[in-house]
């Protein structure tokens, strides 16, 4: 009976650092914003590995920090373009968002 309990401690305490681990891969990074090709755009690349879905992890963090920048200058984003590339769940996931930033008030583009 107690084998049989210990055998249970053991399996739950390595699917927590299993499950554990999965959720530290999964989130995203970047590589910071830098200046674009054309004047008053920016780039950022967000990454990801380690889930099917890190593509959106990937893109949600690019999006974060172009949105992040833009509000650090009182500004809202304007995506430009975006470019993704990985296609495994256990490769890296990349989404390359270019942007700038625009007063708050301007109309939106569609």
């Amino acid at each position: 009976m107690f084998d049989s309990l210990r055998s249970n401690l053991s399996t739950r305490r390595a699917l927590g650092a299993i499950a554990f681990s999965l959720f530290l891969a999964a989130c995203g990074t970047t590589n910071g914003v830098t200046a674009g090709a054309q004047p008053n755009t920016y780039t950022v690349t967000g990454k990801a590995t380690g889930t099917r879905m890190s593509w959106v992890t990937a893109r949600n963090a690019a999006m974060d920090a172009a949105t992040d920048y833009c509000k650090q200058r009182s500004q809202r984003v304007s995506i430009k373009s975006e470019a993704t590339s990985g296609v495994r769940s256990l490769e890296e996931q990349t989404s390359t968002v270019s942007f700038s930033c625009v007063p708050e008030n301007a109309a939106a583009r569609g």
